[in-house]
């Protein structure tokens, strides 16, 4: 770029940073949480520890489908109707290690004075390598017993529905299917589904917002959640700034406010954190899950936040306006949906100013031979992806990966401790020479068309461009997160005079994807998976957990940073 066009996409680049700083000034979100009700909580720790006692003692293995799941749907049944709730099941269909099972969800129902339905939800199901599964998610369901006790006696003015969910280890797919099917579902107001309550000491409260795979907690329901979580002193965590950024580019949900959110429910999730994280780590999905690390106190402080989230829900007159779309940069305190939009669409016009730049000055280079040329290499390289993607598929239909709904399995489950090493190494090396062949034949096909490098830049500009364009419209969060230094260092780097100048310029572009790397080493370490992540990551996609629009963003954005690269040390003309 000539200095005049640097200074131009510095001036912008100025004025995308001062929006961004800025956009609570101009931006911010309104609001509108309502007030949460101070009356003192009728919730009594002691009668739920009983009830979580009882509960897993008598029923201590509940995977879905099983007899044992079947007998504590009985046992759940029998409470709720002594209650005076009225109670029916609703059944659904689930992947479960291979095979299909029928789960089944518990909807206990207490018809209110107003239309609207608040709802409060747990899954009572275990995973494989569980015995009692107090901390996931037994206590939670001792909690949702106390709370169907305390709201039997002084009732709320709207409906109120008691969801004991199935399939919440396998694809979150109880509540799935009550967000999809249940009768009632449009009148739903807002949901709180209750996750993980802390072995031992809690240290304190935790909000779950996102959604699975689209939607996320409007401001209305959060900040209500906030302040009625913190109105006891517990502290409060709730996602916000990078972590919440993350998580919208995700939108990965392993908490059951997930479908329910995708269903555009509004809907969070009530979790804690432990004062001892390290045992909460050990014991969790294990047979050391038991009733021995359940404290009273915890469950008090945990049950009588969810009472003041529901009581709070029933003093809404009508849902509050309020889009999922909106961005916490801090606690409560949100930017609204259109204005993240308009700042994600901004942070790119940088790059936009390169590409036309680049076309103005590489107009007379730019021809029908050398837009061939790079159209055939991005095409030869994106194949091996699509190879990948395909024979995933295809393994999965035959049966060679496990076959399973959203997740692959449960965390510490043997499909996710075992991975198929030899059938991944297939897949990449099968790719790998189909890739390479490719090349090759790219490069035959392309000999003694004409190459420039700032031509060939352009180009491969122009391409990134329709990738940043697509990836806007799939997610700007993600586009944002994943795009936004790759489209502008690559577009800025030049290449180096010298040798050195190339490598350096060369390990520029490999630094443009470290949100990327990132992400990666953070959700191994979240999982404790290590190199496991390459498997998880392989049942996610043949699973739908994550989807193709993404992976072949990403793939498209790769093979264009591999060609950047390459133009580092080809031999084209520099003009």
């Amino acid at each position: 770029m000539s200095s005049k066009q640097i200074r131009s996409v510095f001036v912008i680049t100025l004025v995308v940073v001062v929006c961004w700083l800025t956009v609570p000034l101009w931006g911010g979100g309104e609001d509108t949480a309502p007030s949460v009700p101070q009356a003192p909580p009728a919730f009594d720790a002691e009668q739920a520890f009983r009830s979580t006692e009882e509960f897993v003692t008598q029923n201590p293995m509940r995977l879905l489908g099983s007899l044992e799941a079947r007998q504590a749907t009985g046992y759940l049944q029998g409470v709720l109707q002594h209650l005076g709730y009225a109670v029916s099941f609703s059944h659904f269909d689930a992947l479960v290690a291979g095979r299909r099972q029928a789960g089944r969800n518990i909807v206990a129902f207490r018809a209110g004075s107003s239309p609207g339905i608040i709802a409060v939800a747990a899954h009572y199901d275990t995973a494989r390598t569980t015995v009692q599964g107090v901390a996931d998610n037994g206590a939670a369901v001792g909690v949702l017993l106390e709370l169907a006790r305390v709201f039997s006696i002084s009732p709320p003015q709207h409906s109120l529905l008691i969801l004991a969910s199935d399939g919440g280890e396998w694809s979150l797919s109880g509540a799935a299917d009550i967000a999809a099917n249940y009768p009632g579902s449009r009148n739903f107001m807002a949901v709180l589904t209750l996750d993980g309550v802390s072995v031992g000491e809690l240290a304190g409260l935790r909000l779950d917002t996102e959604g699975q795979i689209s939607g996320y907690t409007p401001p209305w329901l959060r900040g209500l959640a906030f302040r009625a979580a913190g109105a006891q002193g517990v502290p409060v965590l709730t996602p916000s700034g990078f972590r919440e950024y993350f998580q919208h580019a995700l939108a990965l949900a392993r908490t059951e406010q997930g479908p329910f959110l995708k269903a555009g429910i509004p809907a969070i999730n009530l979790g804690s954190e432990s004062a001892d994280p390290t045992h909460a780590k050990r014991i969790y999905h294990s047979s050391q899950d038991t009733i021995a690390n359940l404290k009273a106190e915890s469950l008090r402080k945990y049950g009588t936040a969810a009472e003041r989230i529901l009581r709070a829900m029933d003093g809404l007159g009508a849902v509050p306006a309020g889009s999922m779309k909106s961005f916490a940069w801090k606690d409560d305190a949100f930017v609204s949906g259109w204005a993240a939009t308009v700042l994600h669409v901004l942070a790119f016009l940088p790059f936009f100013a390169m590409v036309a730049f680049g076309w103005a000055r590489c107009r007379r280079s730019l021809h029908a031979g050398t837009v061939l040329r790079e159209s055939i290499f991005f095409l030869a390289w994106l194949v091996p992806f699509f190879l990948m993607f395909s024979l995933i598929l295809l393994f999965r239909l035959l049966r060679f990966l496990p076959l399973s709904g959203l997740y692959p399995a449960p965390l510490k489950d043997s499909v996710l401790e075992s991975p198929a090493w030899g059938l991944m190494t297939g897949v990449l090396a099968g790719a790998l020479v189909i890739g390479v062949g490719l090349h090759f034949l790219a490069r035959y096909l392309t000999r003694g068309q004409p190459r420039t490098f700032d031509a060939s830049r352009t180009l491969l500009m122009t391409f990134l461009l329709i990738v940043v364009v697509l990836a806007l419209l799939y997610n700007t969060y993600w586009a944002v997160t994943f795009l936004a230094f790759p489209a502008l260092l690559w577009g800025a780097i030049g290449r180096g005079r010298s040798v050195g100048g190339r490598i350096a310029g060369a390990l520029m572009i490999l630094a443009a994807g470290f949100t990327f790397y990132i992400m990666a080493v953070f959700a191994a370490s979240s999982l404790d998976a290590g190199w496991r992540l390459l498997w998880y990551a392989t049942l996610a996609l043949s699973s739908g957990m994550l989807q193709w629009q993404g992976y072949f963003l990403a793939a498209s954005a790769t093979v264009l940073g591999l060609r950047f690269l390459s133009l580092q040390f080809s031999n084209s003309e520099v003009v």
